[in-house]
């Protein structure tokens, strides 16, 4: 069926272990969202608390548009919704929010090999 995973939802263990799941992945998100924001000068609202509204907007647009649908179509338009907010929220204009999206995917990759090198962890896992 199509809301088996609301399923997990039916026990307050369940419950809790999807929010404890979704403010690592928040944390995570706005700490690289931070990082790539570092590199633009002409940023704005480059505090942890903006950048974690930001990122709480774009995970909230992500679920609900994997909500509804699915497949190329959802990532497109949760990638450019990303932009658009990232752009609007940061003051970096469009192409910039597209750079600082590479540049936190780039900087995610690079510090999950790092960890799985220095100490066997994997930041993969986390987001899968």
């Amino acid at each position: 069926m199509i809301f088996d995973w609301a399923q997990t939802f039916s026990t307050l263990e369940g419950i809790m272990g999807f929010l404890i799941f979704y403010l690592i992945f928040l944390v995570l998100m706005a700490l690289f969202l931070k990082l790539a924001l570092s590199f633009f000068s002409k940023a704005k609202h480059k505090e942890f608390g903006q950048i974690i509204i930001t990122a709480f907007i774009i995970t909230i647009i992500y679920a609900l548009t994997f909500l509804f649908l699915g497949g190329w179509l959802a990532w497109v338009i949760v990638l450019i919704a990303a932009w658009l907010i990232i752009s609007g929220r940061h003051h970096t204009g469009f192409l910039g929010a597209i750079v600082v999206t590479v540049i936190a995917f780039i900087l995610f990759i690079i510090i999950s090999i790092l960890l799985v090198v220095l100490f066997g962890i994997t930041l993969f896992i986390i987001l899968i």
